[in-house]
């Protein structure tokens, strides 16, 4: 039976909590037909995981590639105590396109650590860092060819990442960013879901002294895309 999940391309993981035995049991039993969590294949992968990587990214994700020596990290770093279920969907989609990634407490934060030449690669095609004063900031590079699903993963990834899902469903998404607000703003308008905009200026006892932008889109538009935006935090609330 261990044997007939390998071959089914079940990950060992899930195959030794199936039978309740160790990944070192479930290995020993069936290595010629495990899968190799080495290499990220990204064709396994629909167009709405592949969006909700890069919307993931963009609130939450960071690149490092190394200054002397070569390496290609990338990491997500969540909300330990409320956003251990949006690490574990990330995982289980790099999982599904083969790649093995570690997930990690750090204090009051949860890192899902990926090391991937493929998905640095595939990230920088759609994102890019542009310097402004000392800083890096990120900056969503729009394409009109995107397919419909990767949009609506994008935006599910930012409302994962930047967003607050309200009781009513009206969800908000807030950053720091001016590129990233107009990278979203541009994503709605191409995806037809309304949405209202402002600039919030930094309160006086505000520790980081920073403009926010914010995009609040009505719980009567989440409530037609919902289906299609597929938001954990948005399942959560409905």
């Amino acid at each position: 039976r261990i044997k007939d999940l390998a071959k089914e391309g079940v990950s060992i993981r899930k195959i030794a909590e199936i039978f309740n035995v160790s990944k070192s049991t479930v290995y020993y039993h069936a290595k010629d037909y495990c899968r190799k969590m080495t290499r990220l294949n990204l064709d396994l992968l629909s167009e709405w995981e592949r969006g909700y990587i890069i919307g993931l990214f963009l609130g939450d994700g960071d690149i490092n590639k190394g200054r002397k020596n070569p390496r290609y990290v990338v990491r997500f770093t969540f909300d330990a105590k409320r956003d251990k279920d949006i690490s574990l969907i990330l995982r289980q989609i790099f999982e599904k396109g083969y790649k093995k990634v570690s997930i990690f407490q750090r204090n009051n934060t949860l890192v899902v650590k990926v090391c991937s030449k493929e998905l640095v690669k595939y990230v920088q095609k759609f994102v890019e860092y542009r310097k402004k004063g000392t800083k890096r900031e990120k900056r969503l590079k729009i394409r009109k060819d995107w397919a419909v699903d990767f949009q609506y993963g994008i935006l599910a990834g930012m409302i994962d990442s930047d967003g607050h899902v309200h009781k009513h469903l009206g969800t908000e998404i807030k950053t720091v960013s001016l590129s990233i607000f107009k990278g979203i703003a541009n994503l709605l308008r191409s995806l037809g879901i309304k949405a209202k905009m402002r600039k919030k200026n930094p309160a006086r006892e505000s520790y980081s002294r920073k403009v926010s932008y914010i995009i609040y889109i009505p719980s009567a538009e989440m409530k037609t895309h919902k289906n299609k935006i597929c938001s954990v935090k948005f399942c959560h609330i409905s």
